[in-house]
């Protein structure tokens, strides 16, 4: 089976550059919710504490209702979501998803790294992302702010712009590009909200969310209420999210740079991953930059 590889890099920095960043082979446990384990080469289990180095070939796991925050000594944080286990590997900058959900943010002028996964592959430039494994061995790619390009091994590329998700099959298929409610995606995901430190980019994703609250309401972009796998994919597809935990509900509402409620057209809906009915598309919507 092909591993899935996804490159993660700043924005500001060519492709080639992220091979000049230095090796992603550890991390430091910053934030620890609930259950979280490290596990060791050899299988063995022992529960994470904060400021503990995790180093490869460990692996991270976490459990239900819990979460993690790691950082790099170049400042890229990974935060892990529920029901999730990943590894760094011994060497460059490569990160194992086995499965879950991972949100990766790349300083700008640092680098990026590398995700593997099974059944799908494809390179990646953004600077906050989220990823989540899919049940069928493919990658959901969700851009909260900036913009990205997801590019498959035989050339076939899709640009990404905040607000909007790509799946990547196994075999090497791109699905439809998808714009997203990115203000309900945020206000629901405890990857973005669920840690007590302020993700350092959370300015940037608010500036995002309201250059899309404003075409909602003028029109120009219109919040469907439908879920995300409606538009391509048939319900039995498996890629549906598969940690709806992470992606509850965390606020009635998204937040504005002042901290106070703006209105989103549709319903929230129920607690729900990434691609399901927590944030429905918004049709019509032109670039949001």
């Amino acid at each position: 089976m092909m591993k899935a590889i996804l490159l993660i890099a700043a924005m500001t920095l060519p492709p080639a550059c992220s091979a000049l960043a230095a090796p992603l082979t550890e991390s430091t446990f910053t934030e620890i919710i609930n259950n979280v384990e490290t596990v060791s080469a050899a299988g063995n289990a022992a529960p994470a504490d904060v400021n503990e180095l995790v180093k490869a070939p460990e692996r991270v796991r976490t459990g239900p209702q819990s979460r993690a925050e790691l950082v790099a000594p170049d400042q890229t944080i990974t935060r892990v979501g529920a029901n999730t286990i990943f590894s760094f590997a011994d060497n460059g900058r490569t990160l194992n998803l086995e499965q879950g959900n991972v949100l990766f943010h790349a300083p700008k002028g640092l680098g990026g790294g590398t995700i593997q996964s099974g059944g799908a592959a494809a390179a990646v430039l953004g600077t906050t992302i989220i990823v989540s494994a899919t049940p069928n061995g493919g990658l959901k790619v969700i851009l909260l702010e900036g913009s990205g390009n997801v590019t498959l091994p035989d050339g076939t590329s899709a640009t990404l712009h905040a607000g909007q998700l790509v799946f990547v099959l196994p075999g090497g298929t791109l699905s439809p590009v998808l714009n997203v409610n990115l203000g309900k995606l945020v206000a629901g995901s405890l990857l973005v909200n669920g840690f007590p430190d302020r993700l350092s980019s959370l300015p940037l994703i608010k500036s995002a969310i309201l250059k899309q609250n404003k075409l909602l309401k003028s029109g120009k972009a219109v919040d469907t209420g439908k879920p995300v796998d409606a538009y391509w994919y048939p319900p039995d597809n498996g890629l549906d999210a598969i940690d709806h935990g992470t992606y509850q509900v965390g606020a009635p509402t998204p937040i504005s740079p002042a901290g106070s409620p703006i209105g989103v057209a549709g319903a929230l809906g129920p607690p729900s991953g990434p691609g399901a009915r927590g944030f429905a598309p918004v049709t019509s919507l032109p670039v949001v930059r």
